[in-house]
């Protein structure tokens, strides 16, 4: 049955953009002298410069160049290599670094950097390729990123560093205004930006996630032409699980839908659920070990998530699975387990590329079938859901929140004292409670399963209206003036009519200052 399911889900995804690197081969190897003489005749082939960590002397021609000083600092990816020196800076397109704590610490290097330390493998296997790297190269723009519903930040108050302090090749970083900046030749397309992200701002873009619903959706029909059991979806990456897969000739159950993405990292919970929706049984992800500086941990705290979801209406607890398996046969024993039907009605709606779109459709539809007919489900901290509490009696309606809410969920009344919030629009950023100069905001995480009620305007906090004293007109709330005539009636610039001022509106104030001078 696989092969009919794997055919209707065969496609061939172009991507719209890609990144290209040039290299001359000129290299930059650093380490102590017996690592740098055992090493430099296996790249003979390339412009070399070496460091030497000690002060014997490097067995090397004159074609070498030797670098007497330490590099300060060494940024960059394969073809601009920056080295930086007490009196020079070096360009180089490749580096090799043998030292014992190498200057490049990201978990995910940047291409084109070799840092093996005490791997002898991983050594043999840099100069084999170091030689080869010399070229044009390009490789795809993993990733799509929308700055105008980015909640990184909002005039100057920082919010959302999820994507920042997710992404392994440190590719991504604050923009030093409101906004990120993700560097594509420092991107390796993990995905984890994208699971954490919680408007949907930076997303995959190998494919999209309308594409690999829509892709699904065409397996799932396949699949179920020919047969009624709960399928089970495995999704896995095209390096080394696609390569085991194969090995084993796809022995895997028959109720087993195997999806193929670029990396595990590129789907999360809207392709999880919509599946669960479609009327998957269970949605195994499958970490084969294609990479071994990477954890994965954003997408098994998404699983976790998920299921904390699912599980509270009814479903279970283990809808969805985290498989760490290095070896087939394991994936195989996980995947004979019993799996129970999704009591639910399979779901015929098509995929779009908005993320908490997605969201919202499938678990609307799973609690439209839920065993449990709950109202709302609490989430961690983390979470991209919820509504922000407000206590009334620190508020002033100050409308700080208002003006940097990045997503439009907080709002001020119009003509009327209110704070209003309309919950299904709240990414959970916290950058209203960063500006709220009073500390009356707290974030709430959940999610509301009464979509309409979190899609309707409701009223945090309203104050009554206070009159100018000079014109009457309206000008503040009662709250706010209470509040400033009781913080500066102590101070000595503002005893008698100068206190009495704050009470009038700002023409009114100018007209009793010349009347009183």
């Amino acid at each position: 049955m696989y092969k009919a399911v794997l055919e209707a889900g065969k496609k061939v995804f172009e991507p719209a953009e890609y990144i290209e690197f040039e290299s001359a081969g000129r290299c930059l190897v650093l380490g102590d002298t017996v690592s740098l003489n055992a090493v430099l005749p296996q790249l003979a082939s390339l412009e070399l410069y070496c460091f030497s960590t000690d002060d014997t002397p490097v067995d090397a021609d004159e074609s070498v160049t030797i670098i007497k000083q330490p590099p300060s600092s060494l940024t960059g990816w394969l073809g601009d290599f920056k080295a930086t020196f007490s009196d020079h800076e070096l360009t180089v397109d490749l580096v090799l670094d043998l030292s014992p704590q190498p200057k490049i610490t990201t978990v995910v290097p940047p291409l084109g950097y070799f840092a093996p330390g005490e791997d002898k493998q991983a050594l043999v296997e840099a100069l084999q390729q170091l030689p080869d790297l010399v070229g044009v190269f390009d490789k795809p723009k993993f990733f799509n990123y929308n700055a105008d519903i980015c909640a990184h930040g909002r005039r100057g108050v920082k919010g959302c560093t999820n994507c920042i302090d997710a992404c392994p090749a440190g590719a991504v970083e604050s923009s030093g205004w409101d906004l990120i900046n993700v560097n594509p030749s420092l991107c390796q397309g993990c995905g984890s930006c994208t699971v954490v992200c919680p408007s949907g701002a930076i997303s995959y873009a190998l494919p999209t996630l309308d594409i690999s619903i829509n892709r699904f959706r065409e397996m799932l029909q396949s699949y179920f032409e020919q047969s009624s059991d709960a399928p089970q979806l495995l999704i896995h990456d095209e390096s080394r699980a696609q390569t085991l897969l194969e090995a084993y000739d796809w022995a895997l159950a028959d109720n087993v839908v195997p999806f193929s993405v670029e990396e595990i990292g590129a789907l999360g919970m809207p392709f999880w659920l919509t599946a669960l929706a479609y009327g998957v049984g269970r949605v195994h992800v499958w970490d084969a070990g294609s990479h071994d500086d990477h954890d994965w941990q954003e997408v098994q705290a998404k699983i976790e998530e998920t299921n904390t979801i699912v599980a509270s209406l009814g479903f279970g607890h283990d809808r969805l699975q985290y498989l760490d398996y290095k070896d087939f046969e394991s994936v195989q024993k996980a995947l004979s387990q019993t799996v129970t039907n999704m009591p639910i009605t399979a779901a015929k709606y098509a995929g779009v590329d908005d993320k908490r779109r997605m969201t919202s459709m499938a678990l609307t539809h799973l609690h439209q079938h839920a065993p449990q007919k709950v109202t709302e489900v609490k989430l961690t901290t983390e979470a991209a859901f919820g509504e922000i509490e407000v206590d009334k009696q620190a508020c002033t309606l100050c409308m700080s929140c208002v003006s940097v809410c990045p997503v439009g969920a907080v709002v001020d009344g119009v003509d009327k004292p209110q704070l209003n919030f309309i919950e299904d629009l709240c990414v959970q950023c916290g950058i209203c409670d960063t500006a709220c100069p009073e500390d009356a905001i707290t974030l709430s995480p959940r999610y509301l399963f009464e979509r309409e009620q979190a899609r309707q305007k409701r009223i945090l906090n309203e104050e009554a209206i206070f009159h100018c004293i000079g014109c009457h007109k309206p000008f503040a709330t009662q709250k706010m003036i209470d509040t400033m005539m009781e913080k500066l009636s102590g101070h000595h610039m503002f005893q008698g009519a100068a206190l009495e001022r704050l009470k009038m509106c700002e023409d009114c104030r100018v007209k009793a200052m010349f009347k009183d001078s």
